[in-house]
């Protein structure tokens, strides 16, 4: 039976694969036995299209996916489920 570490690697190398993010870009939530399979959250940092495409500088959504694997560790389901706050890559932002 395969172990957390195993589906670690699994879980990157399908965001990277899919998405073409780098390692660095990928950090996980939660990650946890689900019934015969695994269940896991992964934060993933992207670049905002549409701002860019207005100008503006490196701005980056944190994005989390919800990815569902089988217990031989084959992805069968993965969704975007939630976005937390915009970073910037130059600069720190203040918290208003």
């Amino acid at each position: 039976m395969p172990g957390i570490h195993d589906v670690q690697e699994k879980v990157l190398e399908f965001f990277m694969k899919e998405l073409g993010r780098e390692r660095e870009a990928l950090h996980f939530v939660r990650l946890t036995k689900a019934g015969e399979g695994w269940e896991a959250c992964v934060e993933v940092t992207e670049p905002n299209e549409y701002l860019k495409k207005l100008g503006h500088p490196s701005i980056f959504d944190k994005n989390i996916y919800t990815v569902r694997l089988d217990g031989g560790l084959e992805v069968t389901e993965y969704a975007q489920t939630a976005s937390r706050e915009r970073s910037y890559a130059t600069e720190e932002r203040e918290d208003l």
